[in-house]
Formats: structure tokens, sequence, C-alpha cells
């Protein structure tokens, strides 16, 4: 059940924002990633692509893989947790953790790799919303991989601007932000928008 205090929010960002340069879905995912962050500036530091959205419901409708890059964004995916990418333990993990022995945890470029191989072929959905090296090694694994839809916000200094960038040139289908901007929260709130959105919820009103 959606609470008072979640409709209240929904209500103010929408009276706050302008979304009629987005369509109806991308409105509802700007509008999540607005209400996780707190910054209605934001919307103008996303990119949100319409056949992004269409191949990512399709996803989650059929159950597709979903690819995190740290726990802490599979730990935000409040409608997505059975689709999440799991160990063998069946428990949430993220792709550092599942691919690599613990000595080598901190590379997420590896950790990443090594796990796109193992689901090479199943056309996942994949989000990062931590280390630029993880969207690079996805952008280094598209043909064997060949995701549904990159959800891509690394945040940071070094290479979140430019691997982004690259990622909006690679022609996936992409939810960014352009800015140094991201992280695990913007990740996870575009993913659970397009969770409701597959199930036709919307907070939005029309």
């Amino acid at each position: 059940m959606v609470s008072t205090i979640e409709l209240e929010s929904f209500a103010r960002i929408q009276r706050e924002v302008d979304f009629t340069h987005l369509g109806r879905d991308a409105a509802e995912i700007a509008a999540r990633i607005i209400h996780a962050t707190g910054d209605t500036g934001i919307i103008a530091d996303l990119t949100i692509d319409e056949e992004a959205i269409q191949r990512s419901v399709w996803g989650i409708q059929h159950e597709v893989p979903i690819v995190v890059d740290v726990r802490m964004l599979a730990a935000g995916l409040s409608n997505l947790r059975s689709f999440v990418a799991i160990d063998a333990s069946g428990d949430p993990t993220d792709a550092i953790d599942q691919a690599v022995p613990p000595s080598a945890r901190t590379r997420s470029y590896r950790g990443m790799s090594v796990l796109l191989h193992k689901l090479a072929g199943t056309s996942p959905i994949i989000a990062i919303g931590s280390a630029p090296t993880a969207l690079r090694a996805v952008l280094a694994h598209v043909e064997e991989t060949a995701p549904l839809a990159v959800i891509g916000m690394p945040v940071g200094f070094v290479d979140a601007v430019e691997s982004k960038a690259a990622l909006r040139a690679s022609g996936i289908p992409a939810i960014t932000s352009i800015s140094r901007r991201g992280g695990s929260s913007m990740a996870a709130a575009a993913l659970n928008a397009l969770a409701l959105v597959a199930h036709g919820e919307y907070r939005l009103g029309s």
C-alpha cells in the first residue's frame, strides 16, 4: 500500500518539476530518482531512453536476470529482489562478490567481467550504481552479453562522466546521468520505477 507521505511527496514533485518533455513512463523514472535524491534539479542531468524503458519493462515482465554492481543497489530494489543476480546460496549479491575471490573483491572491472562472461547470451538488465570501472566492463562485454538495457549511474570524480558518455555513445538502450552525480540510490530508484511501470502502477497524476 502506498503511504500518504509518499503520495504527497510525488504530488509536490509534480508541482515543482516540469515533466512535459518526457513521456509518461520516463517521467515516472525521473520522479522516483528525484524522490530518492531530494533534488528536483537533477532532472536536467538525466537521459532516459524510451527504448531502454520498453526493453526493461519487457525484461521485468519476463523475469530476465538483473545484474547489479554493488550490494547496496541490490538492497534498494523493493520490487525486484527475486530477479537480482544471485549466488549459489540464493542471496542477492553484487557482481564483485559473486565473481571473484575475497582477495580481489575491490576489482570491480574484473568482477563484472567474470560475471558477464558467466551470463553470456542471457540479455540481462544491468544496473551500475557505484564504480565507473564496472560500467567500463559492461561496455567491453556488450557483444558477449547483449544487455537489454543498462542503467548507468556510476558516481565520482574519476571516469564517472566519461564512462557514462561512452555508454550513451555506444548505442545501448540506457538510462543514465550526465554529470558526476550518480550512486546506488539513483540506480535503484530507476529500477524500482521500471518495476512499477511494468505492473501498471504510477505515482504521478496524468
